[in-house]
């Protein structure tokens, strides 16, 4: 099997950690610095890991922002769309997000770190038109890539129906649906991002029980896919654990402080 790169300290700790990949080896930077680095460099060792220190104009070569560390390891697997289901089929506030043609890939990796903190149980992607796994990715998701299952699928469309067939409520994230803090986010959800520049496709929101949309201000016409997914994420699990059903419709400053977090991470990436 070809290996592949990962890079940052993130990223690789986390891939370390999680263990579900072979590590071929791993290069530092002979000036490393910070406590993370350490770590990695003791974990590959109580793993027979080989690490090599090489100069930092090495590194550069894989990528500007490696921070002082690459590794090659064996790829991330995508986990067959039956398996997920199938895993699922008990759980009655299962919750997979569905992205609709979302084709950056640091949009992706954003989305699965998010989906990792709020417990997203797996996402769906398209095999064209679409982001796949990749080292930036990775290195968005700051490792969280490690810890969600990710399924790849030919059409969409019919990945939809199969989850409908399951049990499953279908909301798209649209401009022109409810508020989201108005709307009851229960049961079984399948969560649908659209396109950074085009949203949802037509048939896709022809396929959605519910459209939801996140308010918002200043004449900003919308918000990035990514944060849109994590705000809406953030809000599921804020119904999912409030106590009176009259709280779904108020915005807290819960709600806007995380947002808040969310568009600062973006600026980062």
């Amino acid at each position: 099997m070809a290996n592949e790169i990962i890079y940052g300290r993130h990223p690789v700790i986390e891939a370390l950690k999680a263990g579900t990949r072979n590590f071929k080896k791993i290069l530092v930077a002979k000036t490393f610095e910070g406590d993370i680095v350490k770590k990695i460099i003791s974990l590959a060792r109580e793993k027979k890991i080989p690490v090599e220190f090489v100069g930092r104009e090495k590194l550069i070569c894989y990528a500007k922002n490696h921070q002082g560390i690459v590794a090659y390891v064996s790829p991330k697997e995508y986990l067959q769309y039956e398996k997920l289901i199938h895993s699922l089929k008990d759980k009655k506030n299962a919750l997979i997000c569905v992205l609709d043609e979302v084709e950056d890939p640091q949009n992706l990796g954003v989305i699965l770190r998010s989906a990792a903190c709020f417990g997203v149980d797996g996402i769906i992607i398209q095999k064209k038109a679409s982001a796949n796994i990749s080292p930036g990715t990775a290195k968005a998701s700051a490792g969280a890539i490690e810890y969600v299952p990710i399924v790849r699928v030919s059409n969409i469309s019919q990945a939809i129906d199969g989850l409908k067939e399951q049990g499953f409520w279908i909301y798209g994230a649209e401009m022109s649906g409810g508020e989201a803090w108005k709307t009851e986010i229960k049961g079984r959800i399948a969560l649908i991002i659209g396109n950074e520049s085009s949203g949802l496709r037509h048939l896709t929101k022809q396929k959605c029980d519910f459209l939801l949309r996140i308010p918002i201000h200043n004449n900003i016409s919308s918000l990035n896919a990514a944060i849109s997914a994590s705000i809406i994420f953030y809000e599921i699990n804020r119904q999912r654990h409030c106590e009176k059903k009259s709280a779904v419709s108020s915005v807290s400053l819960e709600n806007l402080n995380h947002a808040r977090e969310l568009l600062f991470l973006q600026d980062r990436l």
